[in-house]
């Protein structure tokens, strides 16, 4: 006794199969989008959260930028002002010493002018004789070149 009516055909099973896998692909397609949803607030929420603190990290770097160039910028000018008064200093200290050196030697070349023209007044032909002497050795020194 094989009752058929309470047996479902195998078209009736594969319509049943079917509308469970209907049922089974919707209710996955249904969790896929809640999950891309989660995925998808969780990464603009994650993307404002990182621009917000690269942005306060940007600025902090800005500041202390500004801050180091600030500190060297009035170091720099302090130790220019040291150096240029240093420099000052050294100029004088030179420029006087020169000052003294340039006397001392005018008075030397003053005496030695003094020296020879009292030894041309007293010696004239020989200061004569000793500049052509002089004038014939240098004319023949300059030949040679």
């Amino acid at each position: 006794m094989n009752d058929s009516k309470n047996t479902p055909s195998a078209a009736e099973k594969l319509e049943s199969s079917q509308a469970h896998a209907k049922k089974a692909l919707e209710a996955t397609a249904a969790a896929a989008r809640e999950v891309a949803d989660a995925a998808r607030s969780n990464a603009r929420s994650a993307y404002t959260a990182s621009r917000e603190e690269l942005q306060a990290a940007a600025s902090d770097l800005k500041d202390a930028a500004r801050s180091t160039y600030d500190d060297l910028s009035k170091t720099a000018k302090a130790k220019y002002g040291d150096l240029s008064q240093q420099a000052r200093e050294r100029y004088g200290d030179v420029a006087d010493r020169a000052g003294e050196a340039v006397g001392e030697y005018r008075d030397q070349l003053e005496d030695l002018a003094g020296q020879a023209e009292d030894y041309v007044r007293d010696n004239p032909f020989r200061a004569v004789g000793i500049t052509f002497a002089a004038g014939l050795v240098l004319g023949l020194l300059l030949r040679r070149r």
